[in-house]
């Protein structure tokens, strides 16, 4: 099962794949995804990310519908994957950790 990746999307997947504080399931999607925008098959897929291969099959819909969105894992840590959370959320903190006025 193929799927289209455009230049942009596969810088990002790389990076994604190269981040060591990213979760493993982050990393593990992105690899998956760039394998199957290669050609590779779908069971090779599977055995290389050491996932079943209906799982990897899923993760390849998931991109199909949602793109970038679909890899980020948001129930690890209970955090969203996802920077601009993250960053939104530090931003928060700072504002409440103000001494009122």
């Amino acid at each position: 099962m193929q799927v289209g990746v455009a230049p942009e999307e596969t810088a990002v997947l790389t990076r994604w794949r190269k981040r060591s504080d990213n979760h493993v399931l982050v990393r593990i999607k992105a690899e998956a995804i760039l394998h199957a925008s290669r050609g590779v098959d779908v069971g090779i897929i599977a055995e290389m990310v050491k996932r079943a291969e209906r799982t990897v099959q899923e993760w390849l819909a998931d991109w199909r519908d949602t793109r970038m969105c679909s890899v980020p894992a948001g129930h690890a840590g209970n955090q969203n994957a996802a920077e601009p959370a993250r960053a939104r959320k530090q931003e928060l903190k700072a504002v409440l950790a103000r001494w009122p006025r």
